[in-house]
């Protein structure tokens, strides 16, 4: 990861409130906990998220991550305790986009694959920053089926969305990119020297 965005690492959006970057902590600690996951590179994953929170949830580290970058703990319902089917109503029927967006983030932290069934229609979302939550919430699932989907998305977006899955991809590690990567690949943009070091990436982990 060439750089320490807390914000990115945790797949929360700046300001979030704190239930939501607790839920984000404690899914992601539990997916890349190096116990649970021996995949390549789980283990700094895990780091990270952990350093990441740490810096999220004390608002004296938060305030200078904030300066340096642009010059309290809560208790609640957790988004596992979510039922998929209510947010999942909200995420595809709410016309209000900041409403769909917290869905769909809750839907990927879950762990429920049955979640894909939503994130797939939020794919095509007219907001795109409820299609960028979809993204992240596809690989915080590993929801290795969208992997064709994400690589549609990629064919068919404008450069928001394909900002947030290449840097989705870079974040998490998901292999399911890889796909949408290979499109990505001839780009002639720095989304494309990305794409290309990704692949390389992913090489290494299927030899």
């Amino acid at each position: 990861m060439e750089n320490f965005e807390p914000y990115r690492i945790l797949g929360v959006e700046p300001g979030s409130d704190p239930e939501e970057i607790k839920s984000a902590y404690r899914y992601l600690t539990k997916k890349y906990h190096p116990d649970r996951n021996k995949l390549q590179g789980s283990e700094s994953r895990f780091v990270y998220v952990v350093k990441a929170y740490k810096v999220l949830s004390s608002n004296s580290r938060k305030d200078r991550y904030l300066q340096s970058r642009f010059a309290s703990d809560s208790t609640g319902q957790t988004a596992a305790q979510d039922d998929i089917f209510m947010l999942g109503s909200k995420a595809l029927g709410s016309k209000d986009s900041e409403e769909r967006r917290k869905s769909v983030r809750k839907l990927g932290l879950s762990g429920k694959k049955a979640a894909y069934i939503f994130l797939r229609r939020s794919l095509s979302d007219k907001d795109e920053g409820v299609v960028c939550a979809a993204v992240r919430a596809i690989a915080d699932l590993s929801a290795y089926q969208a992997s064709g989907e994400l690589a549609a998305l990629w064919a068919r977006s404008g450069q928001a969305v394909r900002k947030a899955i290449i840097e989705t991809a870079e974040t998490t590690g998901e292999p399911l990119f890889k796909t949408a990567m290979e499109l990505a690949s001839r780009d002639k943009t720095a989304h494309g020297l990305k794409a290309r070091r990704l692949l390389s990436e992913y090489d290494k982990l299927s030899v």
